[in-house]
């Protein structure tokens, strides 16, 4: 299973959130570049970067755009405020490897004819109800109505986000994920990963495929090195 480096941009700083709350946020010094360059450097071959600003409805951030050309090492995965197929289809014009969002969510038809494995469905759960625009908003549909929209049209790789869990280095939501992943997803599980040993959980579950570090990365809890080790064990992802 595969460790991916997670970064989240406000105002084009890095940031990170408490369960989604920008009224909770971090800030730390470093920039976007040096932090990509260090994971780089550690051995990690890809990384989940989320643009908070567009996320909450305000205009999305251009300094995601560089970052394919600049890192041709790295499979970059973007999300935040990418909200209609134009959007989507500019962010993977760029180089992006794949565009993960809740348009899959809200209007899973609108995404028809794109190929699956460069859409990731942003599948943020609040107990057993998916939430949208930067987790402000509830679906008013069904969570199994929603896999069963995805799985039909080809789209079954997906971003779980248990948001009890983000930003609070309490463990991962193995539930969250192991459910998503029994409906017939590749899954991404992200969310309250504190140490390398809380990936152990999540790599016994059928269907799991990688787990998102944010802060734990950030804040040392989980070391560059591991990170190198981890790349070693998987090679290529």
């Amino acid at each position: 299973m595969q460790l991916i480096p997670s970064l989240d941009l406000m105002q084009g700083r890095l940031v990170r959130l408490r369960h989604g709350d920008p009224k909770q946020a971090t800030f730390y010094e470093m920039t976007p570049e040096d932090w990509i360059s260090s994971l780089a450097e550690a051995g990690a071959r890809r990384i989940h970067l989320v643009d908070l600003d567009g996320a909450f409805g305000l205009p999305r951030q251009g300094r995601f755009t560089a970052f394919p050309a600049r890192f041709p090492g790295i499979r970059f995965q973007v999300g935040g405020g990418l909200r209609d197929r134009a959007a989507i289809e500019e962010v993977l014009d760029l180089g992006f490897d794949a565009v993960v969002g809740t348009l899959a969510v809200e209007q899973p038809s609108a995404l028809k004819g794109l190929p699956g494995q460069r859409i990731v469905a942003a599948l943020d759960l609040q107990g057993d109800r998916i939430v949208t625009r930067g987790w402000q908003t509830a679906s008013e549909c069904a969570s199994t109505d929603v896999f069963e929209a995805l799985l039909t049209l080809g789209f079954d790789r997906a971003l779980v986000t248990d948001v009890s869990r983000d930003g609070t280095l309490q463990g991962p939501g193995v539930e969250a994920a192991a459910w998503v992943a029994r409906e017939g997803f590749q899954v991404q599980a992200s969310g309250g990963v504190k140490a390398l040993a809380d990936l152990d959980p999540l790599s016994n579950l059928p269907g799991v495929v990688g787990a998102i570090s944010g802060k734990a990365l950030m804040e040392g809890f989980i070391p560059l090195d591991d990170v190198r080790t981890r790349a070693a064990l998987e090679g290529v992802a």
